[in-house]
């Protein structure tokens, strides 16, 4: 364990995630000490530790950021390469990803690449030789920002537009979002359906009354597919109209011939079918009420009526290396136009990390996302986005692969924090894009779905105050 303190509060918070990346894989105690000063031109980090006698290690970083809001990051990544040089020098436990530790690596790499002056080289070598991250996650960082470029948003008046529907047929062992088994609540559905339709008519007034451009509407949850048919078809009959259209499907047992041939006539052109495994005793162990032949059959529903995406994930429990690649090599076998493949992570919430499962170590986890890169790339699949979460196996990412023309929009734009996106539905968070200020603004609907239908009408306020 490591015994962490900062002269800083304002920093401490984002510094021990990097500390916690070390704690995971640290079998001994240390204490860390850190300090900083600041001047006009130099920010000095002091880093001390009882790891070994009077170790004490020095850091001056040129000061180069203007306005504060720049400057706050510029230090709190100076203060991170700081500890984080001084963890591998004590530990020898060198991370993939370095000393970053947020969520959109390659929205940084871009920043970079857009103005290498601001650093004094190149996006790869202060990627390589700044934060240490391995050559091999840069290969796929580059990859991504290469496919990324001409699919980019490139209009502050083109906009996306997010529907969020939070039920699911039952509650995954590894899930921590808002969603709420079906059998359970059943008399919300309806309620909320009637909500939710009254924000998306308040939507479309807004995209019609202010000329938008909706680039890509994506409709998730939860398993929107979940609250059947013709609940279903009343929200998507009320979504503004765009020329990508995305329901997540997730669960293969919601997906039958009356709602595809539903979705169809509404315009959807994608939509996922998630096996996360093909084993049916993992299937089993985390939840999910079907098998690996419903994958099968809901796949043959919609194949060539739409794109589809299929999502994996890596380091479910119990499963071996040859668990995972069955699973990966099969999805490449059915050939789906988009491939997500989700490194297990554990959040507050979650069934798995309530009842104390760990996962197994960081070796696993790099041999199963490594195998899955490898083999899709193989099979013609192109990375196209990428993004980390806390407390992920391995401190790995999470990567949407994609056959070339098929990319997801609205992936690429969330992700890479350029596009705004007007947001209905309960835990729904529209946000605002100012590209001359590089500002996001936020506005966040109730988290809970019976919150947001008991204040629906204060809802439809704000959000409109917000874009007015």
């Amino acid at each position: 364990m490591i015994n962490f303190k900062c002269c800083d509060e304002e920093y401490a918070g984002d510094l021990m995630e990097l500390i916690r990346l070390f704690d995971s894989r640290l079998e001994e105690d240390l204490s860390l000490d850190v300090s900083y000063s600041r001047s006009l031109r130099a920010f000095c980090v002091t880093v001390k530790s009882d790891k070994l006698e009077n170790f004490s290690k020095s850091y001056i970083y040129p000061v180069k950021a203007d306005g504060e809001l720049l400057r706050k990051r510029e230090e709190k990544r100076f203060l991170k390469m700081a500890i984080y040089n001084s963890l591998v020098f004590l530990t020898g436990i060198r991370l993939p990803y370095g000393c970053l530790t947020g969520i959109r690596p390659t929205k940084l790499y871009a920043e970079i690449d857009s103005a290498p002056e601001m650093y004094g080289k190149s996006a790869r070598r202060v990627f390589l030789e700044d934060y240490d991250v391995s050559a091999a996650k840069v290969e796929l960082i580059e990859r991504i920002v290469d496919v990324q470029k001409p699919l980019r948003n490139k209009s502050e008046a083109d906009m996306d537009a997010f529907v969020f529907i939070p039920f699911c047929p039952t509650r995954c062992a590894y899930c921590s979002f808002v969603s709420l088994p079906l059998d359970k609540q059943k008399k919300l559905v309806e309620p909320y359906v009637d909500c939710l339709i009254r924000e998306l008519e308040q939507m479309k007034a807004l995209v019609a009354g202010k000329n938008i451009n909706v680039r890509a509407a994506y409709v998730g949850g939860g398993t929107p597919t979940s609250i059947g048919v013709e609940n279903l078809r009343r929200i998507l009959t009320h979504c503004p109209s765009a020329p990508e259209f995305t329901v997540e499907a997730g669960r293969p047992d919601t997906i039958d011939r009356d709602m595809i041939k539903m979705l169809l006539s509404q315009g959807v052109n994608r939509i996922s079918v998630n096996p996360q495994t093909f084993n049916d005793a993992t299937l089993e162990l985390i939840g999910r009420k079907h098998r690996a032949r419903d994958i099968y059959n809901a796949y043959a529903l919609v194949k060539g009526k739409m794109d589809v995406n299929m999502d994996l994930i890596a380091m479910l429990p119990n499963e071996t290396f040859e668990d995972f690649k069955r699973s990966v090599d099969t999805t490449c076998a059915l050939a789906p136009e988009n491939v997500t493949v989700h490194t297990l992570y554990m959040k507050k919430g979650s069934r798995l990390k309530n009842e104390g499962f760990e996962g197994a170590g960081f070796e696993l986890a790099s041999r199963m996302v490594d195998y899955a890169y490898a083999k899709l790339s193989a099979a013609g699949y192109r990375p196209y986005y990428m993004y980390r979460q806390k407390y992920t196996s391995g401190n790995l990412e999470n990567v949407g692969y994609s056959l070339p023309g098929h990319e997801c929009l609205y992936n690429i734009d969330i992700m890479e924090e350029d596009t705004s996106i007007i947001a209905s539905g309960a835990n729904a968070i529209s946000k605002k894009w100012e590209a001359s200020k590089n500002l996001i603004t936020r506005c966040a609907n109730y988290k809970e779905p019976l919150e947001y239908v008991k204040n629906i009408d204060l809802m439809l306020s704000r959000q409109s105050e917000f874009w007015e």
